[in-house]
Protein backbone atom coordinates (compact mmCIF):
# COMPACT_ATOMS: atom_id res chain seq x y z
CA UNK A 1 0.00 0.00 0.00
CA UNK A 2 2.62 2.46 0.60
CA UNK A 3 3.99 1.72 -2.61
CA UNK A 4 1.36 2.52 -4.51
CA UNK A 5 0.52 5.88 -2.33
CA UNK A 6 4.34 6.86 -3.18
CA UNK A 7 3.90 6.22 -6.97
CA UNK A 8 0.53 7.77 -7.12
CA UNK A 9 2.17 10.99 -5.64
CA UNK A 10 4.94 11.02 -8.31
CA UNK A 11 2.39 10.79 -10.49
CA UNK A 12 0.84 13.63 -9.15
CA UNK A 13 3.37 15.33 -8.35
CA UNK A 14 4.44 15.16 -12.12
CA UNK A 15 0.83 16.39 -13.54
CA UNK A 16 1.06 19.67 -11.52
CA UNK A 17 4.63 20.38 -12.98
CA UNK A 18 3.39 19.71 -16.25
CA UNK A 19 0.54 22.18 -15.75
CA UNK A 20 2.66 24.55 -14.34
CA UNK A 21 4.92 24.63 -17.21
CA UNK A 22 2.01 24.89 -19.56
CA UNK A 23 0.85 27.94 -17.82
CA UNK A 24 4.43 29.66 -18.09
CA UNK A 25 4.33 28.88 -22.15
CA UNK A 26 0.85 30.12 -22.22
CA UNK A 27 1.93 33.45 -20.46
CA UNK A 28 5.41 33.62 -22.49
CA UNK A 29 2.93 33.17 -25.49
CA UNK A 30 0.10 35.64 -24.81
CA UNK A 31 3.41 38.36 -23.84
CA UNK A 32 5.00 37.75 -26.95
CA UNK A 33 1.60 38.32 -29.20
CA UNK A 34 0.86 41.30 -27.22
CA UNK A 35 4.49 42.91 -28.00
CA UNK A 36 4.42 41.44 -31.35
CA UNK A 37 0.69 43.37 -32.24
CA UNK A 38 1.53 46.45 -30.41
CA UNK A 39 4.96 46.99 -32.66
CA UNK A 40 3.10 45.72 -35.70
CA UNK A 41 0.22 48.68 -34.97
CA UNK A 42 3.57 51.49 -33.69
CA UNK A 43 5.54 51.16 -36.52
CA UNK A 44 2.94 50.98 -39.26
CA UNK A 45 1.87 54.46 -38.10
CA UNK A 46 4.97 55.58 -37.84
CA UNK A 47 6.51 54.73 -40.84
CA UNK A 48 3.22 55.39 -42.85
CA UNK A 49 3.43 58.87 -41.63
CA UNK A 50 6.97 59.36 -42.32
CA UNK A 51 6.38 58.14 -46.19
CA UNK A 52 3.50 60.85 -46.23
CA UNK A 53 5.15 63.50 -44.63
CA UNK A 54 7.02 66.50 -45.98
CA UNK A 55 9.60 67.04 -43.76
CA UNK A 56 10.64 66.69 -40.18
CA UNK A 57 11.06 69.21 -37.90
CA UNK A 58 14.30 68.91 -36.04
CA UNK A 59 13.62 71.57 -33.06
CA UNK A 60 10.89 69.61 -32.35
CA UNK A 61 12.46 65.89 -32.54
CA UNK A 62 15.04 64.33 -30.64
CA UNK A 63 17.15 62.16 -32.55
CA UNK A 64 19.83 59.34 -31.14
CA UNK A 65 18.59 59.52 -27.78
CA UNK A 66 15.91 57.16 -25.62
CA UNK A 67 13.49 58.02 -25.48
CA UNK A 68 13.12 60.19 -28.83
CA UNK A 69 10.35 62.35 -30.11
CA UNK A 70 9.62 62.56 -33.87
CA UNK A 71 7.86 65.92 -34.81
CA UNK A 72 6.72 65.44 -38.53
CA UNK A 73 4.93 68.20 -40.78
CA UNK A 74 2.80 67.03 -43.51
CA UNK A 75 -0.53 67.75 -44.91
CA UNK A 76 -4.19 66.29 -45.03
CA UNK A 77 -6.57 65.01 -47.99
CA UNK A 78 -7.56 68.61 -48.50
CA UNK A 79 -3.97 70.06 -48.62
CA UNK A 80 -4.04 71.73 -45.18
CA UNK A 81 -0.95 71.96 -43.19
CA UNK A 82 -0.43 69.41 -40.21
CA UNK A 83 1.98 68.31 -37.65
CA UNK A 84 2.62 64.47 -36.66
CA UNK A 85 4.49 63.71 -33.13
CA UNK A 86 5.40 60.84 -32.13
CA UNK A 87 6.73 60.43 -28.31
CA UNK A 88 6.94 58.66 -24.95
CA UNK A 89 5.05 59.19 -21.97
CA UNK A 90 4.43 56.71 -18.80
CA UNK A 91 6.05 53.62 -21.22
CA UNK A 92 3.72 53.91 -24.03
CA UNK A 93 4.29 55.23 -27.44
CA UNK A 94 1.79 58.79 -28.16
CA UNK A 95 0.11 60.13 -30.77
CA UNK A 96 -0.31 64.11 -31.54
CA UNK A 97 -1.56 65.46 -34.55
CA UNK A 98 -1.66 69.08 -34.74
CA UNK A 99 -0.90 69.80 -31.52
CA UNK A 100 -4.10 67.64 -29.35
CA UNK A 101 -3.20 63.64 -28.23
CA UNK A 102 -4.98 61.23 -30.33
CA UNK A 103 -4.03 58.32 -27.66
CA UNK A 104 -1.59 56.14 -27.31
CA UNK A 105 -0.52 53.62 -29.45
CA UNK A 106 0.44 50.71 -27.39
CA UNK A 107 -1.45 48.98 -25.41
CA UNK A 108 -1.22 48.36 -21.40
CA UNK A 109 0.33 45.13 -21.29
CA UNK A 110 3.25 46.19 -23.25
CA UNK A 111 6.09 49.01 -22.11
CA UNK A 112 8.37 50.74 -24.01
CA UNK A 113 12.07 50.18 -23.17
CA UNK A 114 13.33 52.74 -25.63
CA UNK A 115 12.26 54.52 -29.08
CA UNK A 116 15.03 56.27 -30.81
CA UNK A 117 14.70 58.36 -33.93
CA UNK A 118 17.51 58.49 -36.52
CA UNK A 119 17.38 61.10 -39.39
CA UNK A 120 18.79 60.09 -42.60
CA UNK A 121 19.73 63.20 -44.84
CA UNK A 122 21.52 62.84 -48.12
CA UNK A 123 22.19 65.06 -51.34
CA UNK A 124 18.75 63.80 -52.82
CA UNK A 125 16.75 62.66 -50.11
CA UNK A 126 15.30 62.44 -46.38
CA UNK A 127 14.26 59.75 -44.06
CA UNK A 128 13.96 58.49 -40.68
CA UNK A 129 15.46 55.38 -38.88
CA UNK A 130 13.07 53.99 -35.91
CA UNK A 131 14.42 51.76 -33.34
CA UNK A 132 11.81 50.46 -31.07
CA UNK A 133 12.26 48.10 -27.82
CA UNK A 134 8.87 47.19 -26.15
CA UNK A 135 8.61 44.70 -23.17
CA UNK A 136 5.67 42.57 -22.31
CA UNK A 137 4.13 42.37 -18.52
CA UNK A 138 3.65 38.34 -18.76
CA UNK A 139 5.49 35.67 -17.03
CA UNK A 140 8.01 35.47 -17.89
CA UNK A 141 9.12 38.84 -18.34
CA UNK A 142 9.75 39.10 -22.02
CA UNK A 143 11.64 42.29 -24.20
CA UNK A 144 11.47 42.17 -28.27
CA UNK A 145 13.52 44.69 -30.62
CA UNK A 146 12.13 46.64 -33.83
CA UNK A 147 13.11 48.28 -36.39
CA UNK A 148 11.89 50.36 -39.45
CA UNK A 149 13.01 53.14 -41.90
CA UNK A 150 11.12 55.00 -44.04
CA UNK A 151 11.93 57.78 -46.81
CA UNK A 152 10.28 60.86 -46.83
CA UNK A 153 7.62 61.67 -49.93
CA UNK A 154 8.87 63.57 -52.89
CA UNK A 155 12.52 63.34 -51.27
CA UNK A 156 13.63 60.46 -53.60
Amino acid sequence: MLFYVALLSLALLAVIETLLIMVRSYGSLRSAQQIERDAGIVLERMLREARDAQDIDDAGSVFGSSPGELLLTTTDASGTARTVEFYVENGQVKLKEDGLLSGALTGTKTSVSALVFRKITTGRSKGVKIELHLSGSGTPSREENFYGTAVLRDSY
